[in-house]
Order: structure tokens, then sequence, then C-alpha cells
């Protein structure tokens, strides 16, 4: 009973009724107006609304009762949490069929559809199932039974376009960075990239000695010129 009271806090604090925030239901021409300005993403399928399923999720699958614990009101517990469970995944399914009946997202955030994709897909819906599944028996004894249909379900082909939309808007950025300018090469006229670290090093020391061979013969030719003409100012 302690894991249905921690269930039932947490699905009063973060929902309300039978998952209106996640579930489209039928709007007025008014609501229809302003649901054409905000995309899906910023009012059914929030990123708060994922966590929030996320942790009832884990929180319902905690209930199920272990051996031991049957009696008329675990079961009656487990029989509403297990209900409840099964109106999250039709109310999940219900918004992502809304969101990718068409290939036009409307402005929908494409990474955000993927995350609620894999969360239906390979957490909510197979987990749901296997709650029914084993819960079931258990309720028969005290004449409780379950929903023997899901309700609204994605199909699979629907699931498999939203699980890719995040790897087609890839494709461009990928496309842009191939196409990048080449970068230049800083290498040094003369000088190869393949050139080992002694012939670089060789090759300075040569033009520095040649640099300085230079400077030496034009202190040489200076200086025989002052003897010249000191040699002439003695004959005169």
């Amino acid at each position: 009973m302690s894991r249905y009271a921690h269930y039932v806090l947490l699905r009063v604090q973060c929902f309300g009724g039978m998952f209106d925030e996640i579930s489209p239901s039928p709007a007025s021409d008014k609501d229809k107006k302003k649901a054409l300005v905000k995309p899906i993403t910023s009012t059914n399928l929030r990123a708060e609304h994922l966590d929030a399923a996320k942790m009832l999720l884990k929180a319902g699958v905690a209930c199920q009762l272990k051996d031991g614990e049957e009696c008329e009101n675990t079961a009656i517990a487990v029989e509403r949490v297990a209900s409840d469970l099964i109106g999250l995944c039709g109310g999940v399914a219900a918004a992502l069929n809304r969101a990718l009946k068409d290939s036009d997202l409307k402005g929908a955030d494409p990474s955000l559809i993927k995350q609620w994709c894999e969360f239906y897909g390979e957490e909510l819906s197979p987990q749901t199932r296997s709650m029914v599944k084993k819960t079931t028996p258990k309720l028969d004894a005290f004449g409780l039974f379950l929903p023997s249909r899901m309700g609204a379900s994605v199909p699979q082909d629907v699931l498999q376009r939203g699980l890719k939309l995040e790897s087609t808007d890839s494709k461009p950025t990928e496309e842009a960075e191939g196409n990048e300018a080449p970068e230049e090469d800083d290498t040094k006229p003369g000088v190869q990239a393949g050139d080992d670290a002694a012939e670089v090093a060789e090759a300075a020391a040569s033009e520095e000695e040649e640099a300085v061979a230079e400077e030496g013969g034009a202190e040489e030719e200076y200086d025989y010129e002052e003897e010249y003409y000191d040699d002439e100012e003695e004959e005169a």
C-alpha cells in the first residue's frame, strides 16, 4: 500500500484527469487557432511531461503484487494503477499519432518527438502490457477485470518514422561539414611537409653561414679602402 500511496501522490502532482495534458482533446474553433500558433512539443508533448510520464511509469510498475500481498484492498489498488497506465499509454499514442500524421512537424522539435517515440516503444507500451498480463490472473480471484484492449496505439510504420527524425535532420549538418574549405598550408616555400627536422636545421644553418660570410666580405672591403686612403696621405 505504501507503493500505491507513492504512485497516487505522484500522479496527482504531475497530471490531472485522464492525462488531458498529454492526450489531445477535441478543441473548439478558438482553441484550434491557438493550437496553430504553438507546436505540439510546446503543448501536449512537452519535455516536462515526458519526465513526469517516465517517473509515473516506474512508480506504477513497482505496484505489481508480490507473492503473499494478495488481498482485496491491494487488488483494488493494483487494478486502478494498471488501468491508469493503460490510459497513459493511450494518451501518449494519440499525441504521437497526431504529431506524426503528416510529414510536416509544424515547428515541433524532432529530437523531442523522437524521445517520446523511444519512451513509448521501449518502455511505456511493453511494460504496461507486461503488467496487465501478470496482474490479470491475480485480479480474477477477487472479481476484478482489466480492459482487454489497450486503446489507442501507434502503428509500427509511424513509430519508425518518429524514431528516424533526428538522423534525417542531421544530414545537412554532415554535408556542410564535408564542404568546408581546406586548411591552408603553413609550410614555408622550399621546405616540403615530409622533410626531416635535421634537413630543415641544416638548411637554416647554411643560410646563416652565407649571411655571415657576406657581412664579413663587406667589412674587409671597407677596411681595405681605409688603408688605401692612409697611404695616399703619407705620400703627400
